[in-house]
This record gives C-alpha cells, sequence and structure tokens, in this order.
C-alpha cells in the first residue's frame, strides 16, 4: 500500500489505540481497518454546510477513493456487515437505495 502524497493532511484526531485498530483488521481484514480510520479521520471533521460535528460518517466511494481509503463497494458491504455484526461499528445501510451508507465507532 502506497503512502498518498497529501497524507500530512490526514491528520487523525486523537490517539488510535493500537488494539482496536488490530481488532477491526482481525474482524474484517484490511477493509475493516480502513473503515475504522477513515470514521476516526472523518468524525471530528466538520460538516462544509452546516459546520456540525457528529460521530455518524458517510462511507461514499468517490470521497473514500479521493482519499486513498478507497475498496470495492462489495468488499466495503461486506466489511461493514462484518463489523456491524461483531458489534464494533453501528450501521445504518438503506437497502437498494443508491445512498452511501452511514457508520459510527462503537469502540473508541
Amino acid at each position: 500500500m502506497r503512502i498518498p502524497p497529501h497524507a500530512k493532511d490526514l491528520f487523525i484526531w486523537g490517539n488510535i489505540n493500537p488494539v482496536h485498530a488490530a481488532l477491526y483488521r482481525e474482524v474484517a481484514g484490511l477493509a475493516g481497518l480502513l473503515i475504522f480510520l477513515w470514521i476516526r479521520w472523518r468524525k471530528n471533521l466538520p460538516d462544509y454546510i452546516t459546520k456540525e460535528v457528529t460521530e455518524w460518517v458517510k462511507l461514499d466511494n468517490v470521497t473514500m477513493y479521493r482519499y486513498g481509503f478507497g475498496m470495492d463497494r462489495k468488499t466495503k458491504n461486506k466489511a461493514l456487515r462484518k463489523l456491524a455484526k461483531e458489534e464494533l461499528i453501528e450501521l445504518v445501510l438503506i437497502e437498494k437505495s443508491g445512498k452511501a451508507p452511514q457508520a459510527r465507532l462503537l469502540v473508541k
């Protein structure tokens, strides 16, 4: 995996417990780890329109790919379901709506 040139802009707020990161990777592989890091990074950034900070993070394919967290949509959905089943994330997924799922971490 290569480090994107804009990696210095990808600051993740707070400490990351390596045990939590390893747990996400164990449950859902590399996709689970990428989802964990994506949610940790995006959850503290304010919405560009409302300027509100929320724990719920949208996992849309285009934005994730743009920042180097891209993966096949089937891989992402499979990992999200595994993480939700193990109660590591809470997931809002509207079936066949075409909208990106939203998730929040249950393990800090």
